[in-house]
């Protein structure tokens, strides 16, 4: 079997979960496979990362994908697509008999599922790519609480999971595992950039509903950066957050994906400024920057998150969408017996 997901250089925990988790879920005969692509945990259902794949002979299997960041992929012709992330990827894809969840959900059946007896920790999680230059762990110990970094090993991850009674995330896989694991959890916003479609995809297929609470940036170099990424959103008329609400249709959703993630927008939010001169002589001066004001206001606004709503999926809905994802794992098995040997 090959499995298609997404390898960051420095480690990404929702995506490094894959390789984690398959080989302890999937039946030998599906991993043995020889001729069977399996596209794993991720939001990596686009054109950008798949049309590679429209004229392969292997037999593809979709097994709880989420679309984002991209359109989805345009030549799927003989794909079987068993599970994906939720309702809203589903309708894009116009399979909304696909409507499961996220695949991680599967991690309910290997041993890390296990929390101990008294967990007594408070986590804090960041999404990847809001790990610049904010000292997260030093302001996660201000606010009580215990720093989680998506880049750690899978393992290491988990592991802290399992002494958790609270997670507070921006990283979404941070919250499906909790949620998979019974720990309550927060959704938090960081950066501008996190994804709307994603956490809604996602939330809408275990009936909760995304209400992030925003954190600000912890370093100045940061808050001029997010401010600058808010900026270019804004003058595209992303108003934020919330733009997803009630739309449910294929087409409303195609029309927010060709606004949100157009070139042009992605461009801009991975440059958002020019390199002026005040940025190259901050470039040099980190530690410079780095205030005592912004680390408060960012440890302030974190600790308030555990005293606020917090959220998990009610353990009829958890159990109802791990038996659709166990059905799908079934059809996989099928599958790759008929067709892959």
């Amino acid at each position: 079997m090959e499995l298609f997901y997404y390898r960051d250089p420095h480690l990404n925990f929702g995506d490094d979960l894959n390789t984690y988790m398959w080989k302890r879920v999937l039946p030998q005969e599906v991993q043995d496979a020889p001729n069977l692509l399996l596209i794993g945990i991720g939001s990596i259902l686009s054109d950008e990362w798949l049309a590679r794949y429209a004229d392969t002979q292997q037999t593809v299997i979709v097994l709880g994908t989420g679309t984002s960041y991209d359109r989805p992929p345009r030549r799927t012709e003989g794909w079987h697509f068993l599970a994906v992330r939720g309702p809203l990827t589903a309708e894009l894809i116009g399979r909304p008999d696909a409507a499961v969840t996220d695949g991680a959900i599967l991690l309910a059946d290997t041993p890390a599922a296990r929390v101990v007896d008294q967990p007594g920790d408070i986590l804090f999680m960041v999404h990847h790519r809001s790990i610049r230059n904010s000292p997260w762990e030093e302001i996660a110990a201000a606010a009580g609480m215990r720093f989680v970094s998506p880049q750690q090993p899978v393992e290491t991850v988990l592991e802290a999971f399992s002494k958790a009674k609270l997670v507070v995330t921006e990283a979404m896989h941070g919250a499906i595992v909790a949620d998979t694991m019974r720990i309550p959890w927060v959704p938090v916003i960081v950066s501008p950039a996190v994804d709307e479609f994603k956490w809604r995809d996602w939330c809408l297929s275990m009936g909760v509903p995304y209400k992030p609470t925003r954190i600000p940036a912890g370093h100045l170099l940061d808050t001029s950066h997010y401010a600058a990424m808010a900026s270019v959103l804004r003058d595209a008329g992303l108003s934020g957050h919330d733009m997803l609400d009630g739309k449910l249709r294929r087409h409303e959703l195609e029309a927010y994906f060709g606004q949100r993630f157009s070139p042009e927008i992605k461009r801009r939010l991975l440059r958002p400024v020019e390199p002026t001169l005040f940025h190259r002589v901050a470039n040099r001066g980190r530690r410079m920057l780095n205030l005592p004001i912004h680390r408060a206001r960012a440890a302030r606004a974190l600790a308030a998150t555990a005293h606020g709503e917090v959220f998990l999926s009610r353990d009829a809905v958890l159990q109802a969408r791990l038996d659709r994802m166990r059905e799908a794992v079934g059809q996989a098995h099928r599958l790759a017996v008929q067709y892959a040997y």
